[in-house]
């Protein structure tokens, strides 16, 4: 039996990655912003909501399933967006999406993730959706748009949380960035983890694969590469930005990063299918509340005209029980499947979505709950 089959729950994959792979790497997925205060703040949320048993109620098998944009998952999860994925084990993010299709949950690319959208089509299947940084250059816009459509891919995420970088302090004092820097201490890191070494010597310094076609690559130098990522990627995207998407987008729109009423409402007003409550994994803003404490408001406002999805901080099946309870028709994960593939390559992304399920399922049980869209029935309020 393998290390991770004697996994028996996320924090496990967690332990196993941080021996397998170098300290900035790790500290990467791990790492919120400033103080980690946004981190501590969705862990605590999280924990505040509480659910109640019905155990005289009749005995229902749990059913995972759960439909979102006119398809049928076999469970309430997705794989969130996971920009720099090859950072952590090369070809990660292609190990995620074979576990999404294997497992028929949602696969969200990141537009900065070290694959394309052609070639992760080509192991996710129907179950990609892809998430946009809009571009500020319109035409790489509607290229990348393009490029999505002629996959068939029909879920576009578009995230509107990052209107300036986020300071990670282990990041900038690892020199953790885009070109790496090479420095002593992460030669050593990476002497110390001499597998993960291996691999990523043998893959190659991971890519913007998504972004390179619209790069000179033969003559322009890798710093150069970065620079134009940077001044490439929009900024800021507002509502009118939003409105041109609507515009130009014919498949679902979903907008990523939503933190109130007022966004929630906006957005559905422009035509938005759906909307993702999240605080991007307190990566972002260190006083942002955790979307726990948004999402009731927000679901009573737009929860009967639009999809709701919720994600931050979940690092079990438990923690997805109490999106769900809180109104999320489903929920996506990030870390955990990051700690997998850290953990144990695609064994290890496989084992992330068994475990999530499996604790789901155990809840549902306990509860007595039958189906997904029951969860709201057992939440404790207090």
């Amino acid at each position: 039996m393998s290390a991770v089959d004697r996994a028996y729950c996320i924090a496990d994959l967690k332990r196993l990655a941080r021996k397998r792979i170098p300290n900035f790497a790790f500290d990467y997925i791990e790492e919120g912003c400033n103080d980690g205060i946004a981190v501590s703040h969705n862990r605590q949320a999280l924990d505040s909501v509480q659910l109640v048993s019905q155990y005289t109620a009749q005995y229902q098998e749990p059913n995972l399933t759960t439909t979102l944009f006119g398809r049928q998952y076999d469970a309430p999860v997705g794989i969130a967006p996971l920009g720099l994925s090859g950072l952590v084990w090369p070809k990660a993010s292609i190990m995620h999406a074979r576990t999404a299709r294997q497992a028929n949950v949602p696969f969200v690319l990141s537009t900065v993730s070290t694959i394309s959208i052609e070639t992760a089509a080509q192991h996710a299947a129907n179950n990609l959706w892809f998430q946009l940084y809009p571009p500020a250059d319109r035409e790489i816009c509607l290229d990348l748009l393009s490029r999505t459509q002629a996959v068939g891919c029909t879920n576009l995420v578009v995230t509107i949380d990052v209107p300036t970088p986020s300071r990670r302090i282990k990041a900038l004092k690892s020199g953790l960035s885009v070109p790496p820097k090479i420095s002593v201490g992460s030669i050593w890191q990476s002497c110390l983890r001499p597998q993960w070494s291996l691999a990523t010597v043998a893959a190659g310094l991971p890519q913007f694969a998504n972004l390179t076609p619209y790069m000179d690559t033969k003559t322009m130098a890798m710093a150069d590469a970065a620079e134009f990522i940077r001044n490439t990627l929009r900024d800021v995207v507002d509502l009118a930005y939003l409105q041109w998407l609507r515009q130009h987008w014919h498949g679902q729109l979903i907008v990523k990063g939503v933190m109130s009423v007022a966004d929630a409402k906006a957005i559905r007003d422009i035509g938005a299918d759906g909307i993702i409550v999240s605080n991007h994994g307190g990566r972002q803003l260190d006083a942002a509340p955790s979307p726990v404490m948004l999402l009731p408001d927000i679901m009573q406002e737009v929860g009967a005209d639009m999809t709701v999805l919720a994600d931050s901080g979940v690092e079990s099946g438990v923690d997805v029980a109490r999106y769900l309870a809180l109104g999320a028709q489903a929920v996506l994960s990030g870390r955990p499947f990051m700690y997998g593939v850290g953990a144990g390559g695609q064994a290890g992304s496989d084992k992330c979505i068994e475990l999530l399920r499996l604790e789901l399922q155990q809840v549902m049980s306990q509860l007595h709950c039958g189906r997904v869209d029951d969860f709201p029935n057992y939440l404790y309020h207090f």
